[in-house]
């Protein structure tokens, strides 16, 4: 994918949309607007044919919170206690310009039925200006 490339514009199914364009507004925990279902307890669905998560910056991001910390999470049941599955390092503000990725990585192979995105702003105002995409995908990442 070209730098800056919409990530929207990579994704087939809409089903595999955890955040499109989701602001992060505030110095608070966030998560994803969509959780993925994947229908089946223990779905493992990065098994197989090659799955990526993507977590892109969609728009700058702009505020006080010093940095971002971004975790896929999963859970057996929706409405249950979401546990973090993979997690990226801690980026300063600086570094959270459009097309930047926050996590990018292979699907995890072992996973339960629900995936979602928490979004960690640290203290401060969080981003009112900015916005990020997370989706899963069988488009393998840019270099």
């Amino acid at each position: 994918w070209p730098k800056g490339e919409e990530v929207k514009e990579m994704v087939v199914d809409k089903n595999l949309v955890m955040s499109d364009a989701q602001v992060l507004t505030a110095s608070t925990v966030f998560y994803s607007t969509n959780v993925i279902d994947t229908e089946v307890a223990d779905s493992n669905i990065g098994a197989g044919t090659p799955l990526w998560l993507v977590c892109r910056i969609n728009t700058t991001l702009a505020g006080t919170s010093g940095t971002l910390v971004v975790a896929l999470q999963n859970c057996a049941t929706s409405g249950g206690t979401y546990l973090d599955i993979a997690i990226s390092p801690a980026y300063t503000t600086a570094q959270c310009v459009k097309g930047f990725d926050l996590l990018t990585i292979p699907l995890p192979v072992d996973n339960l039925r629900y995936l979602g995105m928490r979004y960690t702003p640290a203290t401060g105002t969080g981003y009112p200006t900015g916005k990020v995409d997370a989706l899963i995908t069988t488009q393998a990442p840019r270099n």
